[in-house]
Formats: structure tokens, C-alpha cells, sequence
């Protein structure tokens, strides 16, 4: 949909064009003015080109709130929900208003698109993006070495959810309402309600999980854990996102979850060098105008405990190497050699996003830092402009 203009299928333009010529209505002046819940897309809510009131149902697609094309008088049936390309949320189909005649409606509340569209608040806007604020869920769960720098980048994450972020004035086009807000997830495996919050119900408000240098069988060692393990497969296919920094990769290490490693993270790491060791950042040539990576520092030297992967990131299907490091100084077999340090995955199904950086508190003050995670974030939520 572009604009204010919808397209159909032949067989509804040919009806809708049939019955304006016998009710003789031209001009779409007859009825009130339709309203929709909430949905995406480009078009405006509430349009209509005659009469009734046309509230949408939830569904996929790539429309907005509310948009009908009616084709007589009088009210008319909700639209069913349907399916889509494009951005996230919204629906379109064809029911028989009262009186018998056809009413196309474009409506729906958040859902998922074969464009990757996840689940949460938002609607859509200008280029398949979402719109307006969203919510993360973060797991730090740490049953083995824990970072001290967690607290920290919870600190990071919600200053950047907020409009007054500084850091999202370099990022032109960015609705101000792009914010969002955080939640966690409790980190106490003893707790009664531990992993409570990994439920299909549950997930179905937040755009993200984000795992905060968790590490561990998380998953595997939660209570019930194979069928918390089906939700988030379930949540992340239908559209779904993830991100995560650092030992988000020292997570189901060692082939305990393999869909997680083909899917979401895409390996785990398997050794680092120390945590203060000079590395030179570089952004792929292929992905230089990536909107997370296009106007960054490139080359950006600066340090880290920098991972090394347990196979070549690059070459596992559907996953997109952003920027390598190159650790000159490195004691690693092969460690001076570019490895991955940034990379997503779009599968057409869920998103990821993903750095080795994050070690250590500094690093969350770093302003490039901050940055590449604002565009990662926002992008791995379909709200970076450029990013659909």
C-alpha cells in the first residue's frame, strides 16, 4: 500500500466497481467517518469512500489502522484476519457488510509479515517500518561466570529507550516516538516464579529479548525448559527479534540447543583474548551502507575481551557479517586473522542482532558504542529508517 491508495485483487475492483455504478455514487461522500484498531502500514486511518463504519480485525499485512473502501451505505463486518507481505502488522479481507454488499477493510492489530514483522505495540509506517513505542525483555541469568558490567548495560538500555537520548539525533528520519521501555526477567533459578515470564502470552508484548551477557544452559536448566525452549521458537518465527552482546554467545554453548545456534545466535564462543586488548574494528564493504553500521567509525580501534567463535559465524546461512576485528597483538591460534564482531540474521521470520563487545563497564560508555547499539536495537525492531 502507498499512501492513501490500496491495492486489490481483480475480482475486488471489479465488485466495488459494480456496485458504485448501480447505487450511482461517485464521489464516496455518503456515511461516516470508519474507525480501525490499531495496524500498519502507509495508509491513513479512518479513510473510507462511502458510507459506514468499518473497524478492522487483528491480523498480518502491510496496512494501518482502520483504512476501508466501502462500497454502500450502512454498517459493515469487521475484516477477518489475513496475511501479508511487507511490514508487520495489519489485515486485509473481504466480507459482506449489512445490505449484502462487499467491504474491503485494512485493519489489524500486531502481528506478523513474511517480512519479518515481530509482536508488540506498534504499527506500521513509510517503508514497511514500524511505528511508535515498543518493549524489551532482557535475561542475565548467569549460571556460570558472571559480568560485572550487566548492571551497566541495563543502565544503557533504558537511556537509549528514551526520546532525550542524544545519541538518536545523528539518526535522521527517526520518528520520536520511537522509544521503548524494559523489562526483565527474574535471574534466581531458586525462585518460585523462576522462567515465568517465558510464555507464549507473555513474549506476545515485547518486540525483543535481550539477552545481557547471560551465560550457561539457561534454557535447558529452567523448569520445564524443552517447552520454554518451543515458545521462544514459536515467538521468534512469527516474528519475533533478538540481541544480545558479549557472553550472550556463552550461552547453550556446546550443541545443547542447535536450533539457537543456527537460527538466533549462530555458534557460541569457545575462547577470548584478555580484557583490555587493542582490536580494530572494520565494517564490511558489502554492508557499508547497512543503516546500523553507515556512518560509524570505520576503522574504530578500541578494546575488548574479544571472542572467538566455535566456526565461521560468516558461513552459517542467513546470518550477515557486518564488521570483523582485527587483534594484531592476539596470542590466539589464527587470533590476528579478521574474525566477526557484528552480525545479524533476517531470515524473513525473526531478527538478530549481535556483537563480541561488552565485557567490561567502560565499554558501555564508549559513544560509538552506544551508537552501533541504539541502530541495532532499533533496526532489530523494525524501526531504523533505511532498515526495511
Amino acid at each position: 500500500m502507498k499512501g492513501r491508495f490500496m491495492r486489490c485483487s481483480p475480482i475486488c475492483a471489479a465488485s466495488i466497481a459494480l456496485v458504485a455504478s448501480v447505487v450511482g455514487c461517485s464521489d464516496g461522500s455518503v456515511g461516516g467517518a470508519p474507525t480501525g484498531a490499531s495496524g500498519s502500514g502507509n495508509s491513513t486511518a479512518g479513510t473510507s469512500s462511502t458510507g459506514g463504519s468499518t473497524p478492522g480485525a487483528s491480523g498480518t499485512g502491510p496496512s494501518t489502522a482502520g483504512t476501508g473502501v466501502v462500497t454502500d451505505g450502512g454498517s459493515s463486518s469487521p475484516g477477518t484476519a489475513g496475511s501479508g507481505s511487507g511490514g508487520a502488522s495489519g489485515s486485509a479481507a473481504m466480507t459482506a457488510g449489512t445490505g449484502g454488499m462487499m467491504t474491503t477493510t485494512t485493519a489489524g492489530a500486531a502481528g506478523t509479515s513474511s517480512g519479518g514483522g515481530g509482536s508488540g505495540a506498534g504499527g506500521t509506517g513509510g517503508g514497511g517500518l514500524k511505528t511508535g513505542p515498543f518493549k524489551i525483555l532482557v535475561l542475565s541469568t548467569t549460571l556460570e561466570f558472571h559480568h560485572d558490567s550487566i548492571a551497566t548495560c541495563d543502565t544503557m538500555l533504558n537511556d537509549l529507550g528514551k526520546a532525550t537520548a542524544p545519541e538518536r539525533a545523528t539518526i535522521t528520519g527517526l520518528a520520536a516516538d520511537t522509544t521503548w521501555t524494559v523489562d526483565h526477567m527474574g535471574t534466581d533459578p531458586k525462585a518460585a516464579n523462576y522462567f515465568s515470564e517465558m510464555t507464549a502470552e507473555n513474549l506476545a508484548k515485547y518486540d525483543i529479548l535481550y539477552s545481557n551477557n547471560p551465560t550457561g544452559p539457561v534454557f535447558t536448566q529452567a523448569p520445564d525448559g524443552a517447552n520454554k525452549k518451543m515458545v521462544f521458537q514459536t515467538w521468534f518465527d512469527g516474528g519475533g527479534s533478538w540481541a544480545g552482546q558479549h557472553s550472550a554467545t556463552d550461552f547453550e554453548n556446546n550443541s545443547r540447543w542447535t536450533w539457537w545456534d543456527d537460527h538466533v545466535a549462530g555458534g557460541w564462543f569457545v575462547d577470548h583474548d584478555g580484557p583490555t586488548t587493542p582490536g580494530t574494528i572494520s565494517w564490511q564493504s558489502q554492508y557499508a551502507d547497512h543503516p546500523i553500521v553507515k556512518g560509524l567509525t570505520s576503522p574504530w580501534n578500541t578494546s575488548d575481551e574479544w571472542y572467538i567463535m566455535n566456526r565461521d559465524i560468516e558461513s552459517v546461512p542467513g546470518f550477515k557479517i557486518l564488521g570483523k576485528v582485527t587483534v594484531s597483538t592476539s596470542s590466539k591460534p589464527n587470533g590476528a586473522q579478521p574474525r566477526p564482531a557484528v552480525w545479524i540474521t533476517d531470515t524473513g521470520k525473526g531478527r538478530g542482532f549481535y556483537t563480541i563487545r561488552g565485557h567490561d563497564i567502560s565499554r558501555y560508555a564508549e559513544p560509538e558504542f552506544r551508537q552501533l547499539m541504539l541502530r541495532g536495537l532499533l533496526w532489530d525492531a523494525h524501526r531504523l529508517p533505511g532498515g526495511n
